[in-house]
């Protein structure tokens, strides 16, 4: 029989606990200095570029830069991103989902008092009816008085419903114009989950703008599912769901400093920021693998995928309207068969 001794298996194990400790804090703050090296390189790469170091250029840089980093690394750093306050867009973008859900809800009940109101005037005649055949056909004086009042409590309620309506309607209309107001201002397209498109052509503009001040790269890609592809899916709702599924692997390939926006007719934007065109070109080539390298299936059966890829880097000398006018012109002759993706020219000028 082995006695232990309980003191030195005590002082051991406590030993161990220690190194293990020591190295769990070697290791974090061997992190935490990866990190601070990582981020003291994206400042001066900013500044270097003569871009000026704000929060959002910062951003902007430190997801370009990340790119380059070995994969653990930007695993790391991806969980600490995860770990953010949510963004502001995305608190806007639920808001904005919310007030429409209530705005279906007013609309619904406007609907079911409008029957109310309705069915009350069905019934006002259909008394009105009785009432002339009691009239006619009988000579009692007492039912011709009761007949006589209901007639009248009827058109008293017909008369405080017909006033409850209109100011129903008075309260409708005033939130249709709120709600309307807050539509017009609205940043994200619910049905596919990114931003829409005037908020894609106002940062859009607002990216020329910065670029001319400070002479830095930027381009815009844009994403299509091929109407060849589209046309073999009889329903519509399938169709979008696809067509759904080719956002989500947009937003899952971004950057987040990245625009993504639904700019319309299945026709999805990237507005890329600080990006020159042999980074947009790589993007488009990842963009490019995951959508070839995902199996989309409707009904159990596998679709054969084809998408549309285009590149505009952003030229200081064209208008918002000429530079998305390049991509499109060059998307129908992009494809898996051909050039998974063409880079455009603006001959206008």
């Amino acid at each position: 029989m082995v006695r232990l001794n309980k003191k030195n298996l005590t002082g051991e194990v406590s030993e161990v606990k220690k190194k293990v400790h020591n190295s769990d804090d070697k290791k974090s703050k061997n992190e935490n200095s990866e990190i601070e090296k990582f981020s003291l390189f994206v400042l001066k790469t900013v500044i270097d570029d003569g871009v000026p170091p704000t929060p959002n250029n910062f951003q902007i840089y430190f997801e370009k830069l990340l790119e380059n980093k070995p994969f653990a690394f930007r695993k790391k750093m991806k969980e600490y991103q995860d770990s953010d306050d949510i963004d502001a867009d995305e608190y806007r973008a639920k808001m904005e989902r919310e007030i429409k859900e209530g705005f279906a809800q007013i609309k619904g009940i406007v609907k079911v008092v409008s029957t109310i109101y309705k069915n009350l005037n069905v019934m006002k005649q259909i008394v009105k009816k009785r009432l002339n055949e009691l009239k006619a056909n009988s000579s009692q004086l007492s039912v011709d008085n009761t007949l006589t009042r209901l007639n009248d409590d009827i058109n008293k309620l017909s008369t405080l419903t017909e006033r409850q309506m209109g100011t129903l309607k008075d309260h409708y209309a005033k939130t249709v114009e709120i709600l309307k107001d807050v539509e017009d201002k609205a940043i994200f397209d619910s049905k596919y989950g990114v931003y829409n498109k005037k908020h894609f052509l106002t940062s859009l503009k607002k990216e020329l703008e910065t670029v001319k001040q400070y002479n830095h790269n930027s381009s815009v890609v844009m994403v299509k599912i091929k109407n060849e592809v589209l046309d073999k899916i009889v329903a519509s709702g399938q169709r979008e769901m696809l067509t759904r599924n080719i956002a989500k692997l947009l937003m899952k390939t971004s950057r987040r400093s990245d625009i993504v926006a639904h700019y319309g007719s299945g026709i999805f934007a990237i507005l890329m920021k600080h990006t020159d065109l042999n980074s947009a070109k790589k993007a488009c080539e990842r963009i490019a693998d995951l959508i070839y390298s995902t199996s989309f299936f409707i009904d159990g059966m596998e679709i054969e995928i084809d998408v549309e890829l285009g590149i505009m880097p952003i030229d200081t000398n064209l208008e918002v309207e000429e530079i998305v006018s390049a991509v499109l012109d060059i998307l129908p002759k992009t494809g898996k068969d051909t050039d998974v993706y063409l880079v455009g020219e603006f001959d206008g000028r």
